[in-house]
């Protein structure tokens, strides 16, 4: 079993989580962080999660590549792995992608939910003309 971190700009973390609630009663494993003015306590709720978490796996959803809620992430890596703790991290993370993802957290490892979440978040950005004209 890992975790699975949800890191925004702003309050989409905690909505993503909330959203993925209506459809999943049980969202253990599952953690939104939102950045808001405070970078500095971002950062060391983040990390504090990542270092003083029992958990050993650990996968992170980013909203933009190269944001500051990513590169933050990204600025942890090192750190986690020096404690033997792995880390995968993803941008573009989107309600489709957690309701495939969470049933399957305790299950999967990070890396595993890493591929799958890579797949559905993708599949699931549709055209609805080019759909209908199938």
């Amino acid at each position: 079993m890992g975790k699975v971190i949800i890191l925004t700009h702003g309050e989409l973390a905690k909505s993503l989580y909330e959203s993925t609630g209506m459809f999943i009663a049980d969202r253990t494993g599952l953690e939104a962080l939102g950045l808001g003015i405070d970078i500095e306590a971002f950062r060391t709720s983040l990390r504090k999660t990542l270092l003083e978490d029992a958990e050993q796996d650990f996968l992170i959803l980013a909203d933009l590549f190269g944001g500051t809620p990513f590169n933050i992430a990204a600025s942890l890596i090192s750190e986690v792995k020096e404690q033997g703790k792995k880390m995968e991290v993803i941008t573009g993370v989107n309600l489709p992608m957690l309701l495939e993802i969470v049933p399957l957290i305790s299950e999967m490892s990070c890396q595993e939910l890493k591929k799958i979440a890579l797949e559905v978040g993708t599949e699931g950005i549709r055209d609805l003309i080019a759909e209908l004209s199938r």
